[in-house]
């Protein structure tokens, strides 16, 4: 098995926590959090939470709106759930609770991908109807961060309580199915230039990229029709498939291509 996105992938992970615990060293390079920051003197912002902020009437920074447009700029072009596999703390404590739910052999059963999207339209109404921009408050994202930028492990308990749920109930529930972010990221993934070929002369069907992708649902069409990428949105480009494959018959691709017959 080949490891080299595993291991990118994960050192970039690692990054981002340290890029976010970098204050407590009395570092000032990086203020913030994944919602809304500052590096290097550049302001950085989440579009969802710009986009909590605008419809909740709060006051419109055009310093944020130029940074929001270019972070999404930013994912559409790598693939917008690509925040989801290499940058958000959360993927990374739900990818550690995912290999013990397999050893134990719970938490079969899962929830349609399609869930995040209506958890999205939840919280636009929400603060539509009340200005609370209720993701930022209840995200578990934002969770860990406050948790590490203060230091303040309490809180901690909600994520516990998610990995538990995942562990023992539903595999991987939030990421996969009821983060608002996520279904964000996947509306704007659907149309990204850079996603993962397939190439179906070379395909075993050994079936090891369904065991690792943990939204196996996205390999479908490739895999059982012949397409000649995953399209889904809700890929998050982690590019486990690409390592794993002996055959290499998955690998990074550019812009929209139909099956030849």
């Amino acid at each position: 098995m080949n490891s080299k996105w595993w291991i990118l992938r994960r050192t970039t992970q690692l990054t981002m926590l340290a890029l976010i615990a970098s204050p407590l060293l009395g570092m000032t390079f990086f203020r913030g959090n994944l919602a809304a920051a500052d590096l290097f003197g550049l302001p950085l912002a989440d579009p969802l939470a710009f986009l909590q902020a605008l419809i909740g009437g709060k006051v419109l920074v055009l310093a944020y709106l130029g940074s929001a447009l270019l972070v999404m700029a930013f994912y559409f072009i790598l693939g917008g759930r690509s925040f989801c596999g290499w940058i958000c703390p959360v993927g990374l404590m739900a990818e550690l609770g995912d290999k013990l739910r397999r050893r134990l052999g719970s938490g079969e059963t899962t929830l349609p991908l399609t869930t995040n999207r209506w958890s999205l339209g939840l919280v636009v109404l929400t603060v539509a109807a009340t200005g609370i921009p209720l993701f930022e408050v209840l995200s578990p994202i934002g969770i860990i961060s406050r948790a590490i930028a203060f230091l303040s492990f309490m809180p901690l308990l909600a994520v516990a309580a998610i990995l538990l749920v995942e562990i023992a109930v539903s595999r991987r529930v939030w990421c996969r199915s009821l983060c608002p972010l996520g279904g964000f990221y996947s509306i704007l993934a659907r149309f990204s230039p850079v996603r993962v070929g397939f190439i179906e002369s070379r395909c075993t069907h050994c079936n090891d990229c369904l065991r690792v992708c943990p939204v196996e649902e996205v390999l479908a069409p490739p895999l059982e029709r012949g397409v000649r990428q995953v399209t889904a949105g809700d890929c998050s480009r982690c590019l486990a498939c690409v390592d794993c494959c002996p055959a290499n018959a998955l690998n990074i691709d550019l812009f929209y291509k139909v099956k030849q017959n």
